[in-house]
């Protein structure tokens, strides 16, 4: 695992070490539109990525869950035949995150798709990540340990 900044500089977090900036060619290949997040990570061949966003809204603590349920409407009208776990609430850590899951069917075959709302400094931010389905046990454990190692930078 490795420590990465976040959010300008006022989160930081630990994500597994294989997972670098991503180069803007797969960027522009990846996530072709113009608001696309701020920090994009992914492996050497863009198959795990994790993406962070601070969104301009005003989002308490406790009002994480609402946000994810929003979130997760909003994906449900435009993917009507993606699977949508329920929204799920990590409270362990520092920094309490709501998240759901989404089945994605891309070439290469399943994928799991986190989105996860958490406030930052009372703003919303935006964490995911999407990996073959065949590495979900292992990205459950990498996205609590990220979330547990999620602090506060002064």
């Amino acid at each position: 695992m490795e420590r990465i900044t976040l959010a300008d500089v006022m989160l930081s977090a630990e994500i597994p070490a294989e997972l670098k900036q991503m180069t803007e060619s797969l960027k522009d290949m990846l996530y072709p539109y113009e608001d696309r997040p701020e920090m994009i990570f992914s492996d050497a061949d863009g198959k795990n990525q994790m993406t962070f966003q601070m969104i301009d809204k005003n989002l308490g603590q406790e009002e994480t869950r609402k946000a994810a349920e929003a979130v997760r409407e909003y994906i449900s009208s435009r993917y009507p035949r993606s699977e949508l776990s329920p929204v799920h609430l990590h409270a362990a850590g520092q920094y309490p995150a709501s998240w759901f899951t989404m089945e994605l069917e891309e070439a290469g075959g399943m994928q799991q798709h986190i989105k996860a709302v958490l406030s930052v400094r009372s703003q919303m931010f935006l964490a995911t990540a999407t990996y073959p389905e065949e590495n979900r046990i292992k990205w459950e454990v990498l996205l609590k340990h990220f979330f547990n190692t999620l602090r506060e930078t002064t």
